[in-house]
């Protein structure tokens, strides 16, 4: 959200010369608010291509990250620019008109980042607590309609000061005020702020509750996850792990490894990326949001100019620190920012066996060729479980692992009525 200069308690309407530039402060601030722009529009377009030039990460949830990287990078190009420019100056130079269009630009990506980072929360929580469900829950589909919201409020919340929402404007075209009209300032923060940060907290505890009983509950080795239709529970006996009826029971034998256990922990990492994201989040936007309030209904109370400008700044700054947390926090991103940095951003068929770093099995590939139909359900870097229905009524499902001392071929536990349990039995040698 943008701090624009004056207030509307003490702008005049008439215009006044421009004050005088201070030299040596302007190019201090350049230097600082420029490397902080270029950093953040550098950061976003990087996580943008990470996404799009690798396909194991073509994902909802990439997706919706990317949607986050999206509005971050609107935002660190069309508005800090102006922005910096304005504190630089001290002044408003381009005119009123371009003051509400640009604020109200400002408000909508705002609005976006953090209403995407809602979307996420929810999307976390799916995924923690419905590993093996969530590709059948979460839909492409779905995702896109989730995406096309946000992105709809958000320009419901932005477009109302250009409808007269706003308190009077001052004739001195050199202010550029923020919207202080107390009922917009209600629905903004709310729409904008307190209401998706509740949904984002409640999302996140809800998380951390299920990941404490799911974890307890995963030590035993074993694990189902259950629908309206079937039952799945599967278990990986790594290889030279014996394969008998007390190994299926016993818990000090560690080369038992559940389906779902792996699936978890997937999801679990994503959820611990992310929550340090929506930290960071909260921990720069939560003062502005504290701020702008006071200062619009208790004009008594508010704030110097200083600390409103250093919680406008400290909101930007949100925009440009996520590039950082994502490889920070997650080995996925760090080998894909890895990759496009080094030019090595290819999607021909023959390069996606080897993205990241890894190769892949090369009987997956020939897997998915040969069954159209298949489920793919990623586990793990470089190790996906692929589930064939045959006509029959019985499922196979195989796995397969780019660890070379961990790969595993699954044999099938027929059940014909619900295809419903699967047991790695074989080695792959």
């Amino acid at each position: 959200m943008v701090f624009l200069s004056g207030n509307a308690s003490d702008s005049s309407n008439c215009t006044h010369p421009p004050p005088p530039v201070n030299i040596s402060k302007a190019i201090l601030l350049g230097v600082i608010l420029g490397g902080l722009i270029i950093f953040g529009v550098l950061g976003n377009i990087l996580v943008i291509l990470s996404v799009a030039c690798h396909r194991h990460l073509h994902s909802v949830t990439h997706y919706y990250i990317v949607n986050l990287a999206v509005a971050d990078l609107l935002l660190t190009s069309t508005v800090l620019p102006f922005s910096a420019i304005f504190e630089i100056l001290g002044y408003w130079a381009f005119g009123r008109v371009f003051c509400n269009i640009w604020a109200a630009v400002d408000v909508l990506c705002c609005t976006a980042s953090i209403m995407g980072l809602c979307i996420i929360s929810i999307d976390r929580y799916i995924g923690v607590s419905y590993p093996l469900r969530y590709p059948t829950i979460v839909t492409q589909k779905r995702g896109l309609m989730a995406l096309l919201c946000v992105w709809a409020l958000s320009l419901v919340i932005s477009i109302g000061p250009l409808f007269g929402w706003r308190q009077p404007a001052p004739e001195d075209e050199t202010i550029c005020q923020i919207n202080e009209e107390p009922g917009y300032v209600l629905f903004s923060a709310l729409g904008s702020f307190y209401v998706p940060l509740t949904i984002i907290l409640v999302m996140y505890c809800r998380v951390y509750v299920v990941a404490k009983r799911e974890s307890r509950g995963l030590k035993s080795g074993l694990k189902t996850d259950k629908s309206d239709s079937e039952q799945v529970t599967l278990r990986i006996h790594r290889k030279n792990a014996p394969v008998g009826g007390s190994g299926v029971t016993s818990a000090k034998n560690k080369t038992h490894f559940s389906v779902r256990l792996l699936k978890f922990s997937r999801e679990k990492k994503a959820a611990k990326t992310l929550g340090i994201v929506v930290g960071c989040f909260v921990l720069c936007w939560l003062p502005f949001f504290l701020v702008m309030p006071i200062g619009s209904f208790f004009p008594d109370f508010r704030p110097s100019e200083t600390v409103f400008k250093i919680a406008f700044w400290l909101g930007y700054l949100n925009s440009c620190i996520n590039p950082i947390i994502y490889p920070c926090s997650s080995q996925e991103f760090k080998k894909a920012f890895q990759n496009v940095l080094r030019i090595q951003c290819l999607r021909r068929k023959q390069s996606s066996r080897h993205a990241l770093g890894y190769t892949l099995h090369p009987t997956s590939h020939a897997l998915e060729e040969q069954h159209k139909d298949l489920v793919r359900i990623p586990v793990g870097s470089g190790e996906t479980f692929y589930k064939i229905s045959k006509t029959d009524g019985v499922c196979e499902w195989k796995f397969f692992s780019s660890m070379p001392r961990a790969s595993a071929r699954i044999t099938v536990a027929k059940d014909p009525s619900a295809c419903t349990t699967a047991r790695v039995c074989a080695p792959v040698t």
